[in-house]
C-alpha cells in the first residue's frame, strides 16, 4: 500500500497525539500481594469494514486479541473518551478536524495480516471507548470513513488483575525505539511505553530473506512486484505515558520497528525523522 495512503489515514490520528494522560501499570496493582486471577481477555473479529466485538468490557488488565478475517490488512485503535464524551463526538470531532483533548490512546493490536491473529494487553479503567481501525483501503479511504468504528463501555470489576510479566522493555521516544535486550526466537511479552511528548506507534515487520526496513519503506512508497515484508502486528498509537503489551511469538528472520504517526511540528511520518529500527532474531 503506498505510503502516502497510509499517512494519509493516520493524519486522523493527529488529533490525538501529544496530550498527557493518566493509565499505565499502577503501582497500587502490580505491587498487591493477593492472589491475582487471569488478565480479562477480549476476542474481536475484523473484516471490512466491521468489527464483532463485546459491547461491555470489567476493567482491568485486557489481553486484546484480534482476529482479521478480511483480504486487507486491519488494526484496532482503542482509544478511551473520557469526561463522558461518547464515540459520535469523536467522530465529528475527526470531521472538524478539532483536537478532542478528551482522548487517551491506549494502543491496541498493530497492522494484521488477513487471515492472522495477533495481540496485546492494554489497561482498561471504567468509562467509555472507542475501537476503530484507520488503516487505508484499496481506494485510500481510512476504514474508520467506511464504518469501522464501535463504542465500548468498560464497567467496573470486582476481582484486580496484574498484567502479564514481560521479559522485554521496548521505549518510544522522539524518535527511537529501544529494547531493553535482543529479541530471540520463541514467545515474548514485550512491554511497551511512550516515554514521548507525543504518541508513537510500534508497527512490526517481518522482512523477507536479504530484503531490508529501507526496501519496505520504499515499496510503500510505489508498492511495485512483491512485498519485500508483511505486517507482523506491533501497537496502535499510544498517548504519552501509556503503557501496553505486546504479545507474539518470533521466528529466526530479520524484523522491523517502525512508527507511522505524523509528527506534531512538520506535519512528516515519524519514520522519516529516523523512528524506524531493523534487528535480526536468532
Amino acid at each position: 500500500m503506498p505510503e502516502s495512503r497510509y499517512r494519509a489515514a493516520l493524519a486522523l490520528l493527529a488529533l490525538f497525539g501529544g496530550f498527557a494522560c493518566s493509565g499505565g501499570d499502577k503501582k497500587s496493582t502490580t505491587d498487591s500481594t493477593t492472589a491475582a486471577p487471569a488478565q480479562n481477555w477480549a476476542t474481536i473479529m475484523a473484516q471490512e469494514f466491521t468489527f464483532e466485538a463485546p459491547d461491555t468490557l470489567p476493567a482491568g488488565f485486557t489481553r486484546v486479541n484480534l482476529m482479521n478475517h478480511g483480504v486487507q490488512p486491519h488494526h484496532i485503535v482503542v482509544a478511551r473518551l473520557d469526561s463522558g464524551h461518547v464515540v459520535g463526538e469523536l467522530l465529528q470531532s475527526i470531521s472538524a478536524e478539532k483536537v478532542p483533548n478528551w482522548v487517551t490512546l491506549l494502543g491496541g493490536p498493530n497492522a494484521t495480516m488477513p487471515g492472522s491473529t495477533t495481540e496485546t494487553l492494554i489497561e482498561l479503567t471504567p468509562g467509555n471507548y472507542a475501537i476503530l481501525c484507520v488503516m487505508p483501503s484499496t481506494d485510500g479511504m481510512p476504514h474508520v470513513a467506511k464504518g469501522m468504528v464501535r463504542q465500548l463501555t468498560v464497567k467496573s470489576a470486582a476481582a484486580a488483575t496484574v498484567p502479564l510479566t514481560a521479559d522485554i522493555e521496548l521505549t518510544l521516544t522522539d524518535y527511537a525505539f529501544e529494547t531493553s535486550r535482543p529479541i530471540t526466537p520463541g514467545p515474548h511479552v514485550i512491554r511497551v511505553v511512550n516515554t514521548a511528548e507525543q504518541a508513537h506507534e510500534v508497527t512490526l515487520v517481518k522482512l523477507e530473506p536479504g530484503k531490508t526496513m529501507k526496501d519496505f519503506a520504499k515499496w510503500l512508497v510505489k508498492p511495485q512486484g512483491p512485498a519485500p515484508g508483511a505486517w507482523f502486528g506491533g501497537t496502535t498509537p499510544q498517548s504519552k505515558g501509556i503503557v501496553s503489551y505486546i504479545v507474539t511469538d518470533f521466528t529466526p528472520g530479520d524484523y522491523g520497528f517502525i512508527c507511522f504517526m505524523p509528527d506534531a511540528k512538520d506535519g512528516k511520518s515519524h519514520h522519516l525523522h529516523g523512528m524506524v529500527d531493523q534487528f535480526s532474531v536468532q
